[in-house]
């Protein structure tokens, strides 16, 4: 592997982890959504970011009984080959050997161990998982190869990830003029286990479609002033075509020549056991001796008669990394500068001097994005697609996988798909296993129900819906999290859905996240290019390792702070709903249970807590069918704007959960989620850890839900996942009284079946103009007629009880001593009553006939003369409402 140093850093260092068959696709394994591919919970078990200390398998080998406890089912592996030792990451994404994974002395100084382990630590942790009844799928990479350290020449088209044209954008779309030009790339190689194990024992350019830039340049095969390539096909040859100064040496073959092309990095020898580099009689270059000659080689035979190769070598290597025509200077950059760390439309497309590919691509489920990173396999070629399905088959039977995950399934010839298919029924017969793509393209979709659904989908649509409608400051509704899905949930949700495979975070995700801290520490906005002069700023040039362990610090540190700027926000609410669904097989990152960069599964993230207990309401809760309900609230009118509800009704009484999910702070109101009647006058208890919060049902299974918004660094909005209990239900009941208007009554709540205190009680009156009640409970009557109490009583253990009391405000009535009084003129009588329903603030006579007889303002009746009249009287209660009465006068 020592040889791979001399590829460009920038090739490969900045390689990020992205990512003849007769076949009746009938036969293959159909996947079908089922309650038993529902039960799977898939964990990625990786991070970009975990450190190189090959101890992953003998950590994850005793982790079974707690993956159990959470109810995972499957663990998806890192893709676990040799990675290309000048890689970011030094994952096998960057994959230098497909048969090696952990078996040969191919990593950093020779070692065996790759960044996971050792092969036969790998085994043994498959063992010890299946052992504990989970199963194990590994990440093909069926893609790309990279640290191929043999060069061979090819002609090149400078090409966007589709095999267009490149037209730079940043030069009025000026159209490249690389159209069949030679170039000297990295595409033969494959390491030691694939020349023990593999089909094709190496990789070479016939097998290739082409390659994003290696950065070698496209004045690095060398030509004469006219631009015709030098050759060298043997000694005498009449083909070869050479410069004066190289007959000697061709006499004897010696001089450095690859695939008869003459390098400019190559060597010739000037005089018997005497290599000089070529670039000292290059006539093409004209700055190479004048650099030299200001590093002490004062003149060309200076130079070529000087022994100090190490130092001429070194010079050499440092002169051609300032020169355009060796790098990356002459191959049309587009420093695209995208925070996934790849600059995807920086391609070649390998084709014949007449500029015909050489191979067949863009046969993929979208009929374009063939290209992605590293060297790109042709799979579109009978002879790779053998050694893929040799590769697939032997890794099933050498390490006892469970299927795959099937990296970027969109950037390549679907027959890759159709032969892991073929490969996992003849490997698998009827047994269980899992294959699952990953692409983030809605064509899948169609290709895979065109294809039987040989693999499950994945719903990348719903995972940028969650990502986007559960940040606060973005106005995307929350509802679309039932709609914007492989999967329709829109209130009892579709009947017609595809198997498929969801997540909340990823690998690449999360490096997106990193990657956009350093672009903003560098000043670099995505497809901006910097400076009219020299070379723009190039995330992949500046990037190094201490500017990235930087960016990890700020982004752990965010992920405990309830400001978040580059971390994704409500990452519990959103675990909240993908693990409460029907239909999918859910998966949980690693980094968002532990620390990404720490020792592996050393450190628990924030996350941690609500997390595991989300697994465990899945596994123990989240059965029968499904119900997406949208709501209103204090912070919005439109339903499913802020609020929703998920509800699984369950297979009986013991299971089912109902989801509240909220993404406003601010929100303060209750909701009312059916849980149907099997769970009538039932404790629901809230178990993601977010609260403690104690509920019970209605005589119907009507939860009602307080909603209060929090902002930490889990919950922005609110989160309530509500799972049945067997314990008995508290009884809050609210004493009944007499509703006067205006009078003021003090209700009292009692709480039965409990020893816990109450904390507090808070009443509300549905119809406010029938009555009012204060914080404290004073309910005082107004207009006449029935409205109904609602009394929230929160216990000290958790418990909020919900009841309710019909009143019934009456108008206040006096009783009077008397109605009637019969008086001879002169003769007197007082009004008054025995009895009131409120006190009596002031009273007020009126005599209809003051002729007849008169009253005083305190109520004394005096008769006049002979006739008959009435007295009103009206009574005016301390709560301002009046009471009219009459009095009957019979003056004789």
């Amino acid at each position: 592997m020592n040889k791979t140093k001399k590829v460009s850093t920038g090739l490969l260092a900045a390689l990020v982890a992205t990512s003849g068959l007769t076949y009746a696709p009938e036969s293959a394994k159909a996947f079908a959504p089922s309650e038993k591919l529902d039960n799977r919970v898939i964990f990625q078990s990786f991070s970009l970011y975990q450190p190189y200390e090959s101890n992953m398998y003998r950590t994850l080998a005793k982790k079974g009984e707690l993956l159990n406890s959470w109810g995972v089912t499957d663990v998806w592996l890192p893709p676990a080959y040799r990675s290309f030792d000048m890689a970011r990451y030094m994952e096998g994404y960057a994959i230098a050997d497909r048969y090696d994974l952990g078996e040969f002395p191919q990593g950093p100084n020779k070692t065996v161990a790759t960044k996971y382990g050792k092969a036969t630590q790998l085994e043994m942790m498959v063992d010890m998982l299946h052992d504990d009844n989970i199963k194990v799928q590994m990440d093909l990479v069926p893609n790309q190869m990279l640290g191929l350290n043999q060069r061979e020449a090819v002609f090149v088209r400078r090409a966007t990830s589709s095999g267009e044209l490149f037209a730079n954008p940043f030069t009025g779309g000026e159209k490249t003029k690389t159209l069949a030009t030679p170039y000297l790339a990295y595409t033969k190689g494959g390491g030691m286990g694939q020349a023990k194990y593999g089909y094709l024992k190496e990789w070479n350019k016939s097998f290739i479609n082409g390659t994003s830039l290696q950065g070698q340049g496209m004045g690095r095969v060398m030509t004469d002033k006219d631009g015709k390539p030098y050759r060298y096909f043997g000694k005498d040859d009449a083909k070869n075509y050479l410069p004066e100064w190289l007959l000697d040496a061709a006499k004897t073959q010696n001089l450095n020549v690859i695939d008869t092309y003459l390098a400019a990095d190559g060597w010739y020898e000037v005089s018997p056991e005497n290599w000089k580099p070529m670039l000292s009689q290059y006539a093409k270059d004209e700055g190479y001796l004048e650099y030299m000659k200001q590093n002490g080689f004062e003149t060309k035979e200076a130079l070529l008669t000087s022994t100090e190769n190490g130092k001429i070598a070194s010079l050499t290597e440092e002169y051609m990394k300032t020169q355009a025509a060796y790098g990356y200077g002459s191959e049309e950059r587009s420093y695209q500068n995208d925070n996934s760390g790849i600059d995807i439309e920086d391609q070649f497309l390998f084709v014949d001097e007449t500029g015909f590919p050489t191979q067949a691509y863009n046969k993929t489920m979208t009929n374009n994005d063939e290209f992605l990173i590293g060297v790109d396999l042709a799979n579109s070629n009978p002879e790779v697609i053998k050694e893929q399905k040799n590769w697939m088959k032997w890794m099933l039977e050498t390490y006892k996988f469970d299927g795959f995950r099937i990296d970027a399934a969109s950037h390549y010839d679907t027959r890759i798909l159709n032969a892991e298919a073929e490969v996992s029924k003849a490997h698998f017969g009827k047994k269980d296993y899992l294959s699952y793509i990953e692409s983030y393209k809605t064509e899948q979709n169609a290709y895979m129900k065109a294809n039987n659904n040989e693999q499950l989908v994945m719903d990348g649509e719903l995972y940028f819906t969650l990502r986007s409608a559960l940040t606060p400051s973005n106005k995307r509704a929350l509802r679309d999290l039932a709609k914007v899905s492989v999967v329709n949930r829109e209130g009892d949700g579709a009947t017609n859905v595809q198997a498929n495979w969801s997540f909340v975070n990823n690998h690449d995700q999360e490096k997106n996240r990193v990657n956009q801290i350093m672009l903003d520490t560098y000043g670099i906005k995505t497809n901006t290019q910097y400076g009219k002069d020299g070379e723009p700023k190039s995330f992949e040039k500046l990037y190094n390792k201490e500017d990235e362990a930087k960016a990890l610090a700020i982004y752990n540190k965010e992920l405990a702070s309830p400001t978040k700027k580059y971390s994704t926000e409500n990452v519990v609410a959103q675990y909240a709903f993908l693990l409460s669904n029907k239909n999918t097989v859910p998966t949980v990152y690693y980094g968002d249970l532990y620390q990404t960069d720490a020792s592996y599964m050393s450190k628990t993230t924030p996350y941690y807590d609500e997390i595991t207990n989300l697994l465990k309401v899945r596994k123990q809760y989240a059965y029968g069918k499904q119900h997406v309900a949208y709501h209103t609230s204090n912070t919005s009118k439109e339903a499913g704007k802020d609020l929703i509800s998920s509800v699984r009704f369950g297979k009986d009484r013991n299971t089912g959960v109902a989801t509240v999910i909220g993404k406003n702070a601010a929100l303060d109101t209750t909701v009312q989620v059916n849980m149907g009647k099997t769970h009538a006058n039932q404790v629901f208890v809230d178990a993601s850890g977010v609260t403690n919060t104690k509920l019970v049902t209605d005589k119907n299974g009507i939860l009602t839900v307080p909603v209060k918004g929090i902002k930490t660094a889990e919950v922005n909005g609110y989160v309530g996942v509500f799972v049945p209990q067997a314990t008995k239900a508290p009884v809050a009941t609210i004493k009944a009284g007499a509703v006067y208007q205006g009078k003021a009554l003090d209700l009292k709540t009692t709480v039965a079946n409990t020893t816990s205190a109450v904390a507090s009680t808070r009443y509300r009156v549905l119809d406010t103009k029938k009555a009012t009640v204060d914080s404290k409970g004073r309910l005082t009557g107004k207009a006449t007629g029935k409205t109904t109490v609602e009394a929230t009583v929160t216990l000290k253990d958790g418990f909020v009880l919900k009841t309710v009391l019909p009143i019934e405000t009456k108008a206040n009535s006096v009783t009077l001593k008397a109605t009637k009084a019969t008086l001879k003129k002169n003769q007197t009588t007082r009004i008054a009553y025995t009895s009131a329903t409120d006190k009596i603030k002031s009273v007020q006579y009126t005599s209809a006939n003051k002729k007849v007889a008169q009253v005083s303002s305190r109520g004394n009746v005096k008769g006049i003369k002979a006739g008959k009249t009435t007295i009103r009287v009206t009574y005016t209660t301390v709560g301002n409402y009046k009471v009219v009465k009459t009095f009957t006068v019979t003056v004789k």
